[in-house]
């Protein structure tokens, strides 16, 4: 997908309310909010790939406008430079750096994925579909479908805790201050949404070998094809090719996928990078 541009397959895209509290009229709050709202209305997309695709897409629109016309705006300056308001310039960098170490770390959890999806295409296209002589391969591949899963979750476990932490209260005294808690509040619900995109992506990923086909789509490997195939390893059988084209499909369809979500993963760090710079240059003398 161009760069202008969960949960189980069969689940919508986590979203908590992110409205910006009425009081915050001011244009800028306003087109946050309307990005945002673009986040929750994912609800109704087709299938959960493409939802958390399209979900990290908006993200990258969110923080351009965030980065440029919020946080670089002079005012928005000079409201961060304000003495008292260090603690919320602390804490963004400190949920910045976090939330880039999720993005590179699901970037990188889905780059090794696909590596085992090509490593398992090329075996099965070089034996010709003949499952008899590529156990190791089989199992090998449920192996680390176990392993994928166990650290989707630890991350998914991680993300909750961050979620608990309570938010940041600035003391309004004049119309600055008032830009200042309008800005903290772009900020954390910014956070926030973008932590509801990542437990999505996080929770389709570790449901991947689940379900291979519900609602029309067809977004991962099937564990009981996986373990069909076994099954004739192990009794000496040798699978239909017709079986094996059927799962060449699935896992090509799978990289698909996964290769986009990855490109807006790719997209998302870039702006995740961006705003923790402009953060530094207003601690940095």
């Amino acid at each position: 997908m161009a760069e202008s541009s969960s949960s189980a397959a069969t689940t919508h895209v986590h979203t908590r309310s992110i409205s910006l509290p009425t009081r915050l009229i001011h244009p800028k709050a306003q087109r946050v909010e309307e990005e945002l709202k673009k986040i929750q209305a994912l609800n109704s997309s087709s299938s959960a790939s493409s939802r958390i695709q399209l979900g990290l897409a908006r993200l990258v629109e969110l923080y351009d406008f965030v980065n440029d016309q919020v946080i670089c705006s002079p005012q928005g300056q000079q409201a961060l430079r304000l003495s008292h308001n260090g603690k919320l310039v602390e804490e963004a960098l400190d949920e910045s750096i976090f939330l880039l170490d999720v993005s590179d770390f699901t970037r990188d959890l889905i780059g090794t994925f696909m590596e085992q999806i090509q490593e398992l295409q090329s075996t099965l296209r070089r034996r010709g579909g003949d499952l008899s002589i590529i156990q190791p391969e089989i199992r090998a591949y449920i192996s680390f479908q176990k392993k994928f899963k166990n650290a989707a979750t630890r991350q998914l476990k991680s993300l909750a805790r961050t979620q608990k932490k309570k938010p940041l209260v600035i003391k309004q005294s004049d119309s600055l201050d008032q830009h200042s808690s309008m800005v903290s509040n772009i900020l954390r619900r910014s956070n926030t949404s973008t932590i509801s995109i990542f437990q999505s992506l996080l929770q389709f990923l570790s449901s991947l070998g689940e379900n291979r086909k519900k609602n029309g789509e067809i977004g991962c490997v099937d564990n009981s094809m996986i373990r069909s195939f076994y099954g004739r390893i192990i009794g000496k059988k040798i699978a239909k090719v017709t079986n094996v084209q059927t799962m060449l499909g699935i896992l090509a369809m799978l990289n698909v996928s996964l290769e986009a979500i990855k490109d807006e993963l790719s997209y998302l760090s870039r702006r995740l990078i961006q705003q923790r710079a402009s953060l530094l240059n207003i601690v940095t003398p």
